[in-house]
């Protein structure tokens, strides 16, 4: 039995919900962050589950979220397929909606399988933690009511999503630093990593105090908020990967945010430093090469050399330099407009999530203390 999903929108902001339902289970995705595209019923206790790209060609990272609802007790198999795409994430499942376990699987012919002991109610399964717009909205809220932490409106997105941006200024400082995340909706190890960076270079400690003191930031959480909210597996609304779109800046979200960029450059700032946030398969640092002509050569090197002394020993730094003139990733545009670094920072997909925490942590303390061990004149090169 092939069941098409059922289509609702919410007018307001184009989102759209689905569910099927097969006498005593159901599959929705009326949720932020949701995908699934189409079910089939292969015996009484065996279901068959689809997620579509939004477009082809894609970088295929194939996403899953949706909730399983169930009338009885029951023991279900489900197995998912992704349109000829291999499996990336391992399936997770919540009885919240907030708290998540790893659940065994197998994986045949680019399908991924696996079984459900099923009581009356709702679970959830999927790809990765959710981390919806919501939990932006909330976090960056938290994070404004600090002193000397604005929240802003940078513009909105294609499906006229508000785009936000957190501010500290450093009075009578030109130095600014930019924070840059969820380019690419499903990757979410990025966001998990990038939440406690963010939340240890805006606290109270002293070394985040005297970071502040000098250094002006510029923090975009949220660059896709549309593709969150829809689960897409990479790209923006019209069916570009945002992190490709900075040379053309053809897309609206890569507009807003090079505009609040110009305009902290027209009143005299002056960008030194720039992390992005992602995820891979493994834990890794996208860098610019030292011979590349940025200030300072080795910043990047010797940052990361202090994180891999002060990180736990079962973490390995991973540095990959190398740049890609003419492709539109970020990392790119900030090195070649502003003469400083920029990083890609990618946290594997399976990494441990209190391992994420800790090299946060740890990145962002060994950041903080490099930065300000480093004289302005040093981030400038000679006649830039």
């Amino acid at each position: 039995m092939i069941k098409k999903i059922s289509t609702l929108l919410l007018l307001f902001l184009a989102t759209p919900v689905f569910a099927c339902e097969f006498g005593s289970v159901s599959f929705s995705a009326d949720f932020d962050g949701a995908k699934l595209d189409r079910c089939e019923q292969l015996s009484p206790s065996h279901y068959l589950l689809h997620s579509n790209p939004e477009n082809r060609p894609i970088n295929p990272s194939p996403w899953y979220s949706f909730k399983v609802v169930s009338k009885n007790k029951q023991d279900v198999v489900i197995s998912i397929v992704f349109d000829s795409s291999r499996p990336r994430y391992l399936p997770k499942i919540s009885h919240d909606g907030e708290r998540w376990q790893n659940i065994d699987f197998e994986v045949q012919d680019k399908k991924l399988t696996f079984s459900l002991p099923l009581s009356p109610g709702s679970l959830w399964v999927s790809a990765q933690e959710i981390i919806d717009n919501q939990d932006y909205a909330e976090w960056t809220e938290r994070l404004a009511k600090s002193d000397g932490i604005q929240k802003i409106a940078i513009g909105r997105s294609t499906q006229g999503r508000e785009m936000t941006a957190l501010i500290s200024r450093a009075n009578g400082s030109k130095e600014w630093m930019l924070l840059l995340g969820r380019q690419h909706p499903p990757e979410v190890t990025g966001a998990l990593a990038m939440l406690p960076f963010v939340d240890a270079v805006l606290s109270d400690s002293p070394l985040a105090k005297s970071f502040r003191k000098r250094f002006n930031l510029l923090i975009i959480p949220n660059m896709n908020p549309d593709g969150v909210a829809n689960g897409h597996w990479r790209h923006n609304t019209q069916g570009i990967d945002l992190n490709r779109d900075w040379i053309n800046f053809s897309q609206v979200e890569t507009q807003n945010a090079k505009k609040q960029i110009d305009r902290i450059v027209e009143a005299d700032g002056r960008f030194v430093f720039a992390v992005d946030f992602h995820s891979t398969q493994e834990d890794v640092f996208y860098t610019m090469p030292t011979d590349y002509g940025l200030s300072p050569a080795t910043f990047v090197d010797d940052w990361l050399a202090e994180l891999n002394k002060t990180a736990a020993s079962s973490f390995k730094v991973r540095p990959k330099p190398g740049s890609s003139p003419g492709r539109g990733i970020f990392k790119q545009y900030f090195a070649d407009t502003f003469k400083t670094h920029a990083i890609t920072y990618e946290m594997g997909d399976n990494t441990e999530r209190a391992m994420i925490t800790h090299i946060a942590n740890q990145s962002a303390k060994t950041l903080m203390q490099h930065a300000l061990a480093t004289l302005p004149s040093q981030f400038y090169k000679k006649g830039s």
